[in-house]
This record gives structure tokens, sequence and C-alpha cells, in this order.
């Protein structure tokens, strides 16, 4: 540690003192490593209060071994983790900016539910699925259809999965017996209304929605199969 850079190295995990000390208190440029505050193997408390406030240096001369006589090497330490070692989990921990769990969320991903209907539903949530609406944003440029109508439309999620014929149906039969009007909404709103209605008796619902997404989606290739079978 008597390498350290005194001003610039977090050696009092309080991190780097030029950073946190208030800027009333004049940085002393002539002490340089750590070492330059160690008298005969003791903090030197005298310097160390004359050059920084007076909660630094007790927390220093408290909870901080001074480094000892013999010139080792200094060694780098891991704050985050209690060994000191490095590791990328406690390091993305740390930059990581975590937005609150929304109640949608909360419901998607439940202890019991197979990963598949929650990893699907959490795609449709996040207009995440590679229909036809989507690969259009993304620059390309095709002809489209959706394959569960008898009319042939534009295939978008929000057709496939919500104002469709078959999806409309599902989702009034659903919701109608909750005493949800599905009029005027969305179909966020209409996921997050299902999530509350049948959270009510204690489910999830992605029991209800989730299955139904993939139940259009097994539907939609058994037809595309059927078409391609009949080129």
């Amino acid at each position: 540690m008597s390498s350290s850079l005194f001003w610039f190295d977090n050696w009092t995990r309080l991190g780097a003192l030029y950073f946190i000390t208030p800027p009333e208190f004049y940085i002393d440029e002539s002490v340089n490593n750590v070492s330059d505050v160690v008298d005969r193997g003791a903090w030197d408390a005298n310097k160390l209060a004359n050059i920084l406030p007076e909660e630094y240096t007790v927390h220093i001369l408290d909870n901080i071994k001074p480094p000892g006589e013999q010139q080792l090497l200094d060694k780098p330490y891991w704050c985050l983790e209690t060994g000191g070692n490095f590791a990328v989990k406690s390091a993305w921990e740390y930059l990581r900016q975590r937005n609150d769990t929304g109640e949608a969320y909360k419901k998607m991903w439940v202890k019991g539910l197979p990963f598949k209907i929650s990893f699907f539903t959490w795609k449709v949530w996040r207009v995440k699925l590679p229909l036809d609406d989507h690969l259009k944003r993304m620059g390309y440029s095709m002809p489209s259809c959706c394959w569960c109508c008898a009319q042939l439309g534009e295939e978008t999620l929000v057709h496939l999965f919500f104002t469709s014929f078959a999806a409309n149906k599902v989702w009034s039969y659903f919701l109608m017996n909750a005493g949800i009007n599905l009029e005027s909404m969305s179909m966020h709103e209409a996921i997050v209304m299902d999530a509350q209605s049948v959270s009510k008796i204690e489910a999830n619902f992605s029991s209800t929605s989730g299955y139904h997404f993939m139940g259009v989606v097994e539907e939609k290739k058994q037809l595309q199969a059927r078409g391609s079978s009949n080129d």
C-alpha cells in the first residue's frame, strides 16, 4: 500500500481522496504516495490532520493499518468482493442501471411457469418477434400477409396477437369473464388487465396470455406449412 497514490487511489475504501475532499481543503501536491504520511511505521497523524478533513483522518487512524517498512509490491484489491479478487459479476452489478421491476414483468417471470412461455411473452411485450412489421423496421422490404386470417392482410404483432378475429375472440372471452371491457384498449393494456384479473385467483397472466401467444404462433406455423405443401 505504501506506493499507492495518496490522492487518486481508493486505498481508504472511501473513494479517491482527490474527489471526495471538500473544495475548501487545499490539495497538497507534495504528498504523492501513502508512504509520504507514514513515519517510522505509524501514521503521521499531524500531517494527515493538516491535509484532510477530521472525519477522514479519524477513519484512516482507526480503520486502516499503516504499510510496513518493508517495501513490498502493492497488489490491486477489488473492494466489491470480500476476498479482494476481481469478479465480472460484481462489476456488472455495480455498473448496470436497474429499472424498477414493473408489475407486468413480475407476472411474466414466475416460478413453475415453463421458461419458453415466460420468454415468449416477454418478447411479445417488448415487440421483439421477427414478424413482417419488425423486419420492415429493420430495413427489409418484402410482401406481407397474415397466415391466420381468411382475408389476407399485413402481418403485424398487434394484428396477430390482438386485433385479428381469432385473437380478439380469445381476449374478449377471458377479459369479459373478468368483467373487463376490451374496447378502446391497447394490447399492452389488455396484458396488464389480464394480469390483474387472474392474480385475483392466485395465478399469473402468462397462464392465459402466454399460452395464447404460443398457440397463435403454432397455428401460424401449421398454416404456413400447408401453404408451402400446396405450392
